[in-house]
């Protein structure tokens, strides 16, 4: 999933040296302002629009069940219990408390769990769930009232995203239930769709088009954080990580085709325009510095990174191709993404130093591939959870593009994600880790006793041992089983839900992981449950398990939050039957 989140981590760098920094920062200013480069990742075969390359791997041509409907039943079985657990405890809040049984106002009261995790619900086939979900959708759910300031971001893609999915499923016939989905019940969805994005429209109005961080639906207008949340408190204008400005356009694009009115799709559109025709020098082409001033359009920050508060700009430019070829910006979509995916790895792309292996003593080849950070001239060897996701849509679009070193890449990201889930004690990967570059000088160093134990024994040191019910290492294993057809992804997804159920299973539903280096237990349980476990986590795992047939690669396309968009009319039919 992507986050707004902007980039707060402490830093320890080893000195910082003010003239060098000085000399690059000149040197970066004069160097020649170019988006476009020759390389191998560019050399692959001629794509056509009209005739793009087949992403999912054909398991029936080659005699292969993707199915394992006993472990699709499992994951089912837990999204029934995260669904009867809120729904005794919490139903119409944001989230349940999963250990206590109380309840949580995390996404200004419009019940965050019950909207996000409607796709999944209906997705799996779950009949009196889902609708349920439905009705209090259609009949109860009310936007005019918010707690707090909106966030757009997680709005768009947790609420507005869930709404425009579903009809989207409704209208393929995704799921045939038992009992009919009715007209009104669809146009009532479709019409809290609209009126949510009508509320969210003053979010747009910035001199650049660049969505604010917050909305006060009160008086109708964009603003900054409330003091205490702003990312650069002494700076006089608002700012937003590049993943703010990108991760509406699949969401506003999919309400726009609903709808016929063009104007969800014109806001996204500029919301990113700054960053996908960028007008200032990009050091390394296609990665974007950041956060970014809504007001000037200019970058504030020199961050470059595929992690919180970046990731879901990268994300959807690829995405945003596969979804509408024939878009006028569809080719410079494809084009900014395939720079920035060369670019990551001429300057991000890094092996560790120390290859350890797995906890049941398996080796490999080779010190795993981390994807790193920079900032104001300083490599970051720093990874966490969010940028799990990045394995998995580097496969996605180098097989969409047929660039099989792309597809590669991203294999070997997915398997850095795999890595950092065996090596730890309850089998689940960290929320922050670090590690030693090979041939490489990092910011970071493991300056204690107890991070030079982990780097020998892990391969990396753990910075924040959390797991908060996270997707992006099982998301990616999706993608890559879908892609390869390769069991060993099932095989990974499957040891990785086990882990859930065994570390996260609480008497109301499932909590958070405290420390993963501890053994699991409820006194290793945190008492929060955000809405993208049952909207992302078990829709993946789910998707992992079930026939190939449903939710294909070719036919839909996920946003950051796991909700599936169809991307043309006339395909996406294939669903599942109850």
């Amino acid at each position: 999933m992507g986050t707004g989140r902007p980039f707060l981590r402490a830093s320890r760098p080893r000195q910082l040296l003010l003239g060098a920094t000085f000399l690059i920062f000149i040197f970066y200013l004069l160097l020649p302002h170019s988006l476009d480069s020759d390389s191998a990742f560019q050399s692959y075969s001629p794509y056509n629009p009209n005739s793009p390359h087949p992403i999912q791997f054909n398991f029936k041509e080659h005699g292969i069940s993707a199915a394992d409907p006993e472990k699709a039943d499992a994951v089912k079985e837990a999204m029934r219990e995260t669904f009867w657990r809120y729904k005794e405890a919490a139903w119409g809040m944001d989230e349940v408390r999963p250990i206590s049984g109380g309840n949580r106002t995390s996404r200004n009261g419009w019940a965050a769990t019950l909207v996000d995790t409607m796709t999944t619900t209906l997705v799996m086939g779950l009949e009196e769930e889902f609708l349920m979900e439905l009705d209090y959708v259609v009949d109860k759910l009310d936007f005019d009232h918010a707690v707090d300031l909106v966030d757009p971001f997680e709005t768009t893609i947790r609420y507005l995203g869930a709404m425009v999915s579903t009809v989207d499923l409704l209208d393929a016939n995704f799921t045939k239930f038992k009992k009919p989905i009715t007209k009104h019940q669809r146009d009532g969805v479709l019409a809290k769709a609209v009126y949510l994005a009508q509320k969210l429209a003053p979010g747009f109005d910035s001199p650049t088009g660049m969505i604010w961080p917050r909305i006060n639906f009160t008086e109708g207008k964009g603003c900054r954080e409330v003091e205490g949340e702003r990312p650069y408190p002494d700076y006089d204008h608002a700012t937003i990580g590049p993943a703010r400005a990108g991760s509406n356009w699949l969401e506003n694009y999919g309400l726009a085709r609903l709808t016929g009115d063009k104007v969800y799709y014109e806001n996204a559109t500029k919301a990113w325009r700054p960053l996908v025709y960028n007008k200032w020098i990009e050091e390394w082409p296609g990665l974007i510095d950041g956060p970014w001033d809504i007001m000037t359009g200019a970058p504030y920050d020199k961050h470059r990174s595929w992690g919180a508060g970046h990731d879901s700009y990268y994300e959807y430019l690829i995405k945003a191709h596969i979804l509408s070829p024939h878009d006028p910006h569809s080719a410079k979509y494809r084009d900014r993404w395939v720079t920035a995916v060369e670019s990551t790895h001429k300057h991000l792309l890094f092996r560790g130093a120390v290859n350890a292996p797995s906890r049941s003593g398996h080796s490999y080849p080779n010190a795993p591939l981390f994807l790193h950070q920079h900032r104001n001239g300083w490599l970051l060897n720093e990874m966490g959870h969010l940028a799990c996701f990045a394995g998995g849509n580097l496969m996605l679009g180098g097989r969409h593009l047929g660039n099989p070193s792309i597809t590669q890449l991203g294999s070997e990201l997915v398997e850095t994600c795999r890595r950092s889930y065996e090596v730890t004690t309850t089998g689940i990967g960290p929320e922050y880790f670090q590690w030693q570059p090979e041939h490489q000088d990092g910011a970071y160093t493991a300056d204690s006793e107890h991070f030079q134990r982990q780097n020998k024994e892990l391969g990396f040191w753990i910075t924040d041992a959390r797991w908060m019910l996270r997707p992006e290492t099982v998301e990616s294993y999706f993608y890559a089983y879908r892609i390869t057809g390769d069991k060993k992804y099932q095989q990974w997804a499957w040891e990785a839900f086990q882990a859930y159920q065994k570390a996260a299973k609480a008497k109301f539903g499932y909590a958070e992981v405290k420390d993963v280096m501890m053994e699991p237990g409820t006194n290793n349980q945190a008492d929060v449950a955000e809405s993208f476990w049952g909207a992302e986590t078990l829709k993946y795992l789910y998707l992992i398990f079930c026939e190939e047939d449903v939710a294909a690669l070719d036919e839909w396309v996920f946003s950051t939050e796991a909700h599936p968009f169809r991307i043309k009319e006339g395909k996406g039919k294939k669903g599942r039957k109850n």
